[in-house]
């Protein structure tokens, strides 16, 4: 569990303070990624895992020069609502690692905005805290109910695809940490999705149908099917074994993140317990670090 504390140092004298609270969960990767005659877009895969932040704003304090994402956060919500205040203190506490692609970033970001939103009373909408969260990085999306497909550039929500579905994920991650600006300024990255894009029209239209009908094998084909494409750009190499594993168990698919190093296995109702799915996953690769969780509908708390 990560802890932050961000304050900006007091003047030494009393001071009005406002604060505010905000939740917002984690991925498990994306259902699909990538993108459609040039346009980048993904569909948003939110888990109970999640990031809590409380921000305090007070009239007095000196100003910090270097600011991290959470304080950008802050201060660009301040800016949107026509706020100023000289002494912003932000705290995190999260259960999301950075760097594996569970969207541990955008959660800080959306969790960071509205909470300095309701520190002044107000709430936000998902667009405004996606569009703020897109001028510091490509964001995960799941500030948007349920499951959505967004730009992940632009933060510009492109479809509501309905609530998460009732299904357990195990979640593995075999180490490595990829950094989402620098993978998102590659040289070959446009080239490398104009040439998955056929497979992911596919995997779209089966995750998108699978998801408006309640056809979570559908659905999982199409994770699947996005899973196997982004192997041209970010190759995951225990993607073979996860996808061997995921049948053993009857699994409705697996999941990637995108850019990042997470796999998931979405797996069947009824079937094998999360439990003791992620503990035979540890047992098989005990220097992996596994979760057990559930999908769920995105939007903040």
């Amino acid at each position: 569990m990560d802890v932050l504390d961000n304050p900006i140092r007091s003047a030494g004298r009393a001071a009005v303070v406002w604060r505010g609270r905000a939740a917002a969960p984690g991925t498990c990767g994306e259902l699909v990624q990538g993108t459609l005659r040039g346009e980048p877009f993904l569909i948003t895969c939110p888990v109970d895992l999640w990031s809590e932040v409380s921000v305090e704003l007070s009239n007095s304090g000196a100003t910090v020069a270097a600011l991290d994402k959470s304080s950008r956060a802050a201060r660009l919500t301040l800016q949107y609502l026509g706020a100023e205040y000289a002494c912003v203190a932000i705290k995190r506490v999260s259960v999301l690692p950075e760097s594996k692609g569970m969207g541990s970033s955008t959660a800080d970001i959306a969790a960071t905005c509205q909470a300095t939103a309701r520190a002044l009373g107000r709430e936000l909408e998902p667009a405004a805290i996606a569009k703020i969260a897109a001028q510091i990085e490509p964001s995960d999306g799941q500030m948007f109910p349920g499951i959505t497909i967004i730009n992940h550039l632009t933060g510009e929500a492109k479809k509501y695809l309905g609530p998460a579905p009732p299904l357990n994920l195990v979640v593995a991650d075999p180490g490595g940490v990829v950094d989402t600006v620098v993978f998102n300024r590659r040289q070959d990255l446009a080239s490398k999705n104009f040439q998955k894009e056929p497979m992911v029209k596919q995997a779209m239209e089966l995750v998108t149908r699978g998801l408006l009908t309640e056809d979570w094998e559908m659905m999982g084909r199409g994770a699947t099917i996005s899973a196997q494409a982004n192997q041209v750009v970010l190759p995951k190499p225990h993607l073979a074994l996860w996808r061997q594993w995921a049948a053993d168990m009857r699994a409705l698919g697996v999941l990637v993140a995108h850019s990042g190093t997470v796999m998931g296995m979405i797996l069947r109702p009824g079937g094998v317990d999360p439990r003791e799915a992620a503990d035979f996953v540890r047992r098989q690769k005990p220097d992996w670090t596994v979760w057990h969780t559930s999908m769920i509908s995105g939007g903040l708390r």
